[in-house]
Order: structure tokens, then sequence, then C-alpha cells
């Protein structure tokens, strides 16, 4: 049986995304680089849960996710995570290399100043849940 690998479909998605690709380039991580070029975004698995109601059988990957954008303005921020959202609801959903998404959703965003970097970011923080199965 196929398996299903949710962190990169989605990462890769992203990166394929054209609109979201027009404001970070390739720069979507799973660990955010040594040397760091902003706009960028970094993609983390922090839970979900594996459809197990049939014995031996793992279909669907519920998986929650925080995806993390960094910029230096404020205003291109909430582009990047504007069109983040709209990827992630609009264009995720369906047929991709490694999987099908059944459903994407967006649990909240919030924006902050990131003082762990030096001049100061600004941050946008994204929680989301992707349904998908091989």
């Amino acid at each position: 049986m196929a398996t299903l690998d949710a962190l990169r479909l989605l990462t890769d998605a992203l990166r394929a995304d054209a609109a979201l690709a027009g404001l970070v380039g390739d720069r979507v991580y799973t660990v955010l680089p040594k040397d760091k070029t902003f706009p960028l975004i970094r993609v983390v698995r922090w839970g979900g849960d594996l459809d197990t109601r049939i014995p031996g059988l793992v279909w669907l990957d519920r998986a929650d996710f925080q995806i993390d954008a960094w910029a230096t303005r404020q205003l291109q921020v909430y582009d990047v995570a504007r069109c983040c959202v709209e990827a992630l609801v609009e264009r995720l959903p369906g047929r991709r290399p490694g999987g099908v998404v059944t459903a994407s959703s967006v649990t909240s965003l919030a924006t902050e100043l990131d003082a762990d970097f030096t001049p100061v970011l600004h941050r946008a923080r994204i929680q989301a849940t992707v349904t998908a199965h091989p």
C-alpha cells in the first residue's frame, strides 16, 4: 500500500503555487536555513491523527501544521500570509504528486514582531489542518 508524507505533500504544493512563488520564490522550508533570505516560510507538522477505523489499513491522514512566514516589512508578511491562506483553502485540495488532498482548513492566523531576529522581523503564524490520502 502506498504511504503518504503529508509534510512533503504540503511543502511541495506551496513551492509549486505560482502566486506564492511570486512572493517567496522557492523559500518554503521545514527547517530554517543558516543563511536566510526574506520573505520565507517554514512548515512544521505538530500533530494530527490517522483514520484507523479499519484495522491494518491506514487511509486518511489528518495532519495539523504550523506555517510561519517572516518578512522585513509588515505589509510584506501580510501579503505572504494572505496568499498562503488562499493557497491552503482554495488551491491545495485535489490530486497532487504524492497524494490526494480531500480537505484543507485554516484554524488561526496571527501576526507579531519576532525579536529572535536582528533586526526584528514581522511574523505571521498560521495553524492549518490538511486531510489527505495516498
